[in-house]
């Protein structure tokens, strides 16, 4: 292909049209929510306290430096979870995962 004709196909609206599409592409990878950062309902809490091996409410909530009231009203759904405390308990069952195997 010469200089020309590559000259011609980067001018073309498809080829502006897929360079967009690929941007976009890109933007919206770099800016995709962090699937750790999910929310947590109150029955996968108590499966992540039950995995991670907290039989009572006041230790998860030392681990994670909360108030056992709070961890108490998350598993009632009486307030959500938050999202960075999600993250936390996510990342602590992934690193417990690792130093099992």
């Amino acid at each position: 292909m010469t200089d020309a004709n590559i000259a011609h196909v980067k001018s073309s609206p498809r080829y502006e049209s897929a360079a967009l599409d690929t941007a976009s592409a890109n933007i919206r990878a770099e800016t995709a929510p962090d699937p750790l950062l999910a929310s947590m309902q109150p029955a996968e809490l108590r499966a992540a306290m039950d995995e991670l091996g907290h039989v009572t409410q006041s230790a998860l909530a030392r681990e994670i430096g909360v108030d056992r009231s709070t961890v108490s009203l998350w598993l009632e759904g009486r307030i959500g979870v938050p999202r960075p405390v999600a993250k936390l308990v996510r990342l602590l069952l992934a690193r417990d995962l690792r130093t099992v195997r």
